[in-house]
C-alpha cells in the first residue's frame, strides 16, 4: 500500500518522508477545517451536520466527513476505528481521547493539531487546548487513534495537486497559466494561502478581489500570473477640420445660432455638428466654423 501512496504522491509532484504527507498534508487540511469554526458554541448533543453548535464527537465527525473519512457520532464510538497510535508517535489529524469525570468510560473527544495542542469543541466553544495540559487534560487523556489511513492520503495527495489552467487573450494566444483552487464550503483565503504556502495578498492579485470575500465553487488563481483585463480605451470625438469651403464666423454680442444659420443659408444642426456642440449656447467671440 506504501508503494501505491508513494507512486500517487511523485506524479503529483508531492514528496513523503518516513511513508508520511509532508506535502499536502490531510492533517494539516483537517486542521485548517476546523479552524473555520474556532469560537463555534457548544451544545451536548448537537446533530451531525449542524455546524451552528457542536459538541465534541459532532465536531470531530463533521471536521473528518469533510474530507471523506466517516467517523462513528459518539467519543466512545471514535475511540474504537482507525489504529492506536503512542502519545509519542502522534501526528496531525490523530484523534485524542479523554474520560473528563474519571469513569472508566470515554466522553471526550479531540483533534491532533501538532506541538502538544488539540483543537476540539469543549465548554467554551470550538478551540484549540493544550493536550495534556497538567491542570486538566493531561490527568484524564486516555489514548489516542490514527484514522487517517493510506487510501484516504493517496486520495487527498491526488485531489490536492494543483490543477493547471490556461488563461487566453482575445486572439487566442496564451496569456498565462498557473494552478486554481475550487472554493469550498469553509474555506477562507487565509486557510488557502497557507495550503498553496502564498499570501492572501497574492491571491488577491492574481483574481483582481478587492476583499476576503469569496463564494463556494468559486475558482481562484493561487499561482502563476496575474489576470489581465484587456480594457478599451475610448476614442476621442473626431475634431471637425475647416475644409476648403469653409468660413469662421466670430460670435458677437446677441448672436443666436438660429440667426446665424439663417445668415449663411445652413441648419443649426449643421451648425452644431461642424462645431461639435452639445447645446445652442454660444458667447461672445467664439470662433464658428462655417460648412455648407
Amino acid at each position: 500500500m506504501k508503494k501505491k501512496v508513494m507512486s500517487l504522491a511523485l506524479a503529483a509532484g508531492v514528496l513523503f518522508s518516513s511513508g508520511e504527507l509532508v506535502h499536502a498534508s490531510l492533517g494539516d487540511d483537517i486542521i485548517n477545517t476546523g479552524d473555520n469554526y474556532l469560537g463555534t458554541p457548544y451544545k451536548y448533543g448537537s446533530a451531525f451536520g449542524n455546524t451552528r453548535t457542536f459538541d465534541c464527537s459532532s465536531f470531530t465527525s463533521y471536521v473528518f466527513s469533510r474530507h471523506g473519512i466517516t467517523l462513528p457520532r459518539t467519543s466512545s464510538g471514535q475511540a474504537s476505528t482507525g489504529t492506536y497510535v503512542s502519545k509519542a508517535n502522534l501526528q496531525k489529524g490523530d484523534l485524542v481521547f479523554y474520560d473528563t469525570d474519571f469513569n472508566g468510560s470515554i466522553n471526550h473527544v479531540g483533534i491532533y493539531a501538532g506541538n502538544g495542542k488539540m483543537l476540539n469543541a469543549q465548554s467554551k466553544g470550538v478551540a484549540f487546548a493544550d493536550a495534556f495540559s497538567p491542570y486538566y487534560w493531561g490527568s484524564r487523556y486516555v489514548t489516542a487513534r490514527r484514522v487517517i489511513n493510506d487510501k484516504a492520503a493517496a486520495a487527498k495527495v491526488v485531489a490536492a495537486a494543483p490543477k493547471p489552467t490556461t488563461v487566453y487573450n482575445s486572439n487566442g494566444s496564451v496569456v498565462s497559466s498557473g494552478s486554481v483552487h475550487k472554493v469550498q464550503r469553509g474555506d477562507t483565503l487565509w486557510g488557502i494561502s497557507k495550503k498553496y504556502k502564498t499570501t492572501v495578498a497574492n491571491i488577491q492579485k492574481l483574481n483582481l478581489l478587492k476583499s476576503t470575500t469569496i463564494r463556494v465553487g468559486q475558482s481562484l488563481k493561487v499561482n502563476g500570473q496575474a489576470v489581465t483585463v484587456k480594457t478599451q480605451t475610448a476614442k476621442p470625438a473626431p475634431t471637425k477640420v475647416a475644409s476648403s469651403t469653409a468660413a469662421t464666423y466670430t460670435v458677437k454680442s446677441g448672436n443666436t445660432l438660429y440667426g446665424i444659420s439663417k445668415s449663411y443659408g445652413i441648419t443649426v444642426k449643421q451648425l452644431m455638428d461642424s462645431n461639435n456642440l452639445k447645446s445652442t449656447t454660444i458667447l461672445p467671440g467664439q470662433k464658428l466654423i462655417i460648412e455648407k
